[in-house]
């Protein structure tokens, strides 16, 4: 409380001399005694709970020493009850022919200016504060704890309802997770020492930031054109904690064929920052994805994000067979295998013969007379799709 009636060493139920004037003056609290400050400086009162009366009046009689009156008197007064101690300022009344020596005057806040967060108190890299309740002059200086620790200064001041951002990578370790306490040092007068005092405290819960999807692998493809055995790969910036997971959903960019998959940290041991999603067909995709993180602040899941990507064809393999009749009858005949696209090195069979290898096209084969079966793939046993099984 700032006022100009004094300290508690100027309360006094009766009339009391002052100079040439006479006053009475008291502050008291709900059970109706006399409420006396814990600390006074200069016209600052600070008290360890709320006050519910402030009362001050004055007078100055007419002296009479001029051969009559001398019209030196004056009165000046304020009462007030059931003020709202949180925030409140006041001037009394005066009266007389002459000016008042004093009119009583006061302010109120309460260091209650810090509320308390939501049950979901949790955050991963920032979040905003602000000392309300009140406006005036008075400027907040933000102090933080983490478990364990004491408060340290963040050497930030504001004032009433201005924001204050707190960013976890300026004074906390990227590493830390747990409790963390917040308060501010209220300070009524800058010009002034020892009149501060200390908020409330509020308590918030610091969390790792969910992993950052920082790439997906490119130039993703099926083995074959006919085949669901595409791969993408989502790598992260890191791993996951022992009490987190991730939570996808996986659908085609027309809504169609959603797939739900929870994903642990054991299921990430080989390459603890990647995840290969397998089993994909030609398609365009839309991930979404989000972290549950379970701790003893209670269970949170961050934003859910989208990422899209597409699974791609590979050159579609194919080939054909070059025949040259043999020129007489109950002579052998040749041919060759020409084969493109798909991936190298091919191999061919002739009526289930053990495959022999080639590149491009083969050497000429020698058949004999008759009915032969032959099979062709590639090196990623893809088959011509329209051709495979060839009798010739």
């Amino acid at each position: 409380m700032y006022t100009n009636a004094g300290d508690a060493g100027s309360y006094t139920l009766n009339y009391y001399t002052k100079d040439q004037y006479y006053y009475r003056y008291w502050i008291k609290k709900t059970d109706g005694n006399l409420l006396y400050p814990i600390k006074a400086v200069n016209n600052y009162l600070i008290f360890d709970q709320k006050p519910t009366q402030f009362y001050f009046d004055a007078y100055r009689p007419e002296s009479y020493s001029c051969s009559g009156p001398c019209g030196e008197d004056w009165t000046s007064g304020l009462e007030a009850t059931n003020f709202n101690v949180n925030c409140y300022k006041v001037s009394g009344i005066s009266g007389g022919r002459s000016g008042a020596e004093i009119i009583p005057e006061f302010s109120i806040i309460s260091n209650q200016v810090l509320i308390q967060p939501s049950p979901d108190n949790s955050f991963c890299d920032k979040v905003n504060l602000q000392a309300t309740g009140c406006t005036g002059t008075q400027r907040f200086i933000w102090e933080y704890r983490i478990e364990g620790g004491n408060f340290q200064s963040t050497n930030v001041s504001t004032a009433f309802n201005q924001t204050f951002q707190f960013n976890r990578s300026t004074y906390v370790s990227s590493t830390y997770v747990g409790n963390i306490d917040f308060r501010v040092l209220i300070d009524s007068d800058t010009t002034i020492t020892g009149e501060e005092v200390y908020s409330n405290i509020v308590s918030y819960y610091v969390n790792p930031c969910p992993p950052v999807l920082n790439s997906v692998s490119s130039n993703n493809l099926t083995s074959c054109v006919y085949k669901s055995d595409g791969e993408v790969t989502l790598n992260f910036d890191r791993g996951l904690q022992d009490n987190e997971q991730y939570e996808m959903a996986l659908k085609h960019t027309d809504g169609s064929g959603l797939t739900n998959k929870i994903i642990t940290k054991s299921m990430m041991a080989a390459n603890p920052k990647s995840y290969t999603w397998t089993g994909l067909g030609i398609q365009s995709y839309i991930l979404t994805y989000q972290t549950r993180l379970t701790t003893a602040n209670g269970t949170s899941l961050s934003q859910a994000l989208n990422k899209t990507f597409t699974v791609g064809p590979p050159s579609q393999f194919s080939y054909q067979i070059i025949t040259t009749q043999p020129a007489c009858h109950n002579q052998s005949g040749i041919i060759k295998i020409s084969a493109s696209n798909g991936t190298s090195p091919y191999f061919y069979s002739i009526d289930s013969a053990t495959e022999v290898e080639f590149l491009s096209i083969t050497d000429e084969i020698t058949l004999p007379a008759g009915d032969h079966y032959i099979t062709v793939r590639d090196s990623k046993n893809c088959i011509d799709i329209n051709a495979n099984d060839q009798k010739i």
